[in-house]
């Protein structure tokens, strides 16, 4: 696990556009829906939350996000992404 430069904990990945945010890791207290749906009203951010390919017993600590854009849209989301972290402490 690795700590982003938005304050935030994510698995290790290679080859992929995707990076997983754990949310008890990264110390937010909220599941992967409620997360997903307060940082597109409050950060202008989406993200999928993990819960959502589980059928039955899904995973609800976890939400992906794809960084298939440009930098400049990445360094934007980024610094949302940190604000929002820091509006929950």
């Amino acid at each position: 696990m690795q700590q982003s430069r938005a304050g935030y904990a994510v698995n290790s990945s290679a080859a992929t556009w995707f990076v997983t945010i754990d949310l008890p890791a990264s110390g937010i207290a909220m599941d992967d829906v409620t997360f997903c749906e307060r940082i597109i009203d409050e950060a202008g951010v989406a993200a999928i939350p993990i819960s959502a390919f589980y059928p039955a017993d899904p995973v609800t600590h976890l939400v992906r996000l794809c960084f298939s854009k440009a930098d400049e849209v990445l360094d934007q989301a980024v610094a949302r992404l940190a604000a929002f972290r820091s509006s929950l402490a």
